[in-house]
């Protein structure tokens, strides 16, 4: 059994699943919007990149 590592997307209402390998300051896509993952307080987000 392994941890899924989930998000909230900063865009929609969507959580997002994220690959088992993502780090911190990894950026993916989401709805068409590049996002970066952060790490904090033992949770994952996404913030929109500018």
């Amino acid at each position: 059994m392994t941890e899924v590592k989930k998000a909230s997307c900063a865009v929609g209402d969507d959580v997002v699943i994220l690959p088992d390998d993502v780090q911190p300051g990894d950026i993916i896509e989401c709805h068409g919007v590049k996002q970066r993952v952060t790490y904090e307080y033992g949770a994952y987000a996404l913030v929109k990149v500018k």
